[in-house]
């Protein structure tokens, strides 16, 4: 429906949260709004309590689909010309649907800006940027940031072109698919654009454990590792053309057999397993990498040698072990 906007929320045993959520939607000065909840299988009370509410669409899953399954599910139910793909634990500033839409272009996915707990930047954070390896970074400086992503929580886009890029993937379950849905739609000829006049606050780590905290330190679980490993691999493996695959692959393997040599001599060997299991994992699932992979370098429109000026030729974990140390599980 033109200029509808369907607002995907996923919710997983976030009640506590969805109340404000809501209501902030609610609160929009922007109206055509459909609100829609893709709900992996939560037991916390979340769905009786959306029942209450009319104008709140629900899609109640047998099981937990993770972030990228779950959002996909509820784009193709999406009614809107645009989608809002927002996580449980988030307040709407009440006009961030109407600077999103007056402020569209055409060819874009756009990245709000988002406001966090423990941010000293009170402007709010639109977007992060991604180093040369596929693993997330950001800069104090936001104004001078390249920003090469629109963080999962809050993703703004056209459901035509979500649909043309290929959705989020699947196998990914939850963490990095924002970070490989922006890389394809950039390889496809799309730009991530910020937004820092539509606001949004976003608590952080509702649905899952692990963040950075106000202490300004790095918390993770080993599950998380795993997950974040295991899908930096499969979006390398899919993204990068040829000739950069074959120059960054064996230089982030030689990193990690380094990671893992320190974390077994510091006596955090239950971490350095994850990342054989993220290995294990790639290998176990390479036809469906590479399949994935043919369809992307199918669509492509814009080489490597320009993405890669919009990359950080850094490795963003070696700054984060500087500034904040071994992460505490």
């Amino acid at each position: 429906m033109k200029g509808l906007v369907t607002i995907v929320i996923l919710n997983y045993n976030g009640k506590e949260y969805l109340k404000d959520c809501v209501a902030s939607i609610k609160g929009q000065t922007y109206k055509k709004i459909q609100m829609l909840v893709t709900d992996n299988n939560s037991t916390d009370g979340s769905i009786e309590y959306l029942k209450k509410i009319s104008d709140v669409r629900i899609l109640k899953h047998k099981k937990n689909y993770g972030y990228a399954k779950a959002n996909n599910l509820g784009a193709k139910a999406a009614r809107g010309e645009f989608l809002f793909f927002l996580n449980n634990d988030t307040k709407l500033y009440n006009n961030c649907i109407e600077k999103l839409v007056k402020n569209y272009r055409e060819g874009t996915i756009v990245a709000p800006a988002q406001i966090r707990s423990w941010d000293p930047n009170k402007y709010g954070h639109a977007g992060w940027g991604m180093d040369i390896f596929g693993y997330p970074f950001g800069i104090e400086n936001q104004k001078k940031a390249r920003v090469f992503f629109a963080d999962g929580s809050g993703i703004f886009i056209k459901r035509e072109d979500f649909i043309k890029i290929g959705m989020f993937d699947d196998e990914l379950f939850i963490f990095q698919e924002d970070i490989d849905l922006s890389w394809r739609a950039q390889i496809m000829g799309y730009r991530v654009v910020t937004n820092y006049d539509a606001k949004y606050f976003h608590y952080g780590g509702a649905t899952v454990s692990g963040n950075r905290t106000k202490k300004d330190s790095y918390e993770t679980s080993k599950f998380r590792r795993f997950l974040n490993e295991k899908n930096v691999l499969r979006n390398l493996l899919k993204n990068y053309s040829l000739l950069f695959l074959i120059v960054l692959f064996p230089l982030l393997l030689t990193l990690h057999a380094v990671e893992i040599v320190v974390l077994v001599l510091t006596g955090r060997t239950d971490l350095a397993k994850w990342y054989f299991d993220s290995y294990r994992w790639n290998i176990d699932h390479i036809k469906s990498t590479l399949k994935f992979r043919k369809k992307i370098q199918k669509k492509r429109t814009v080489s490597d040698l320009v993405i890669i000026t919009r990359l950080y030729p850094v490795y963003s974990k070696l700054y984060a072990f500087i500034k904040l140390g071994f992460p505490e599980t």
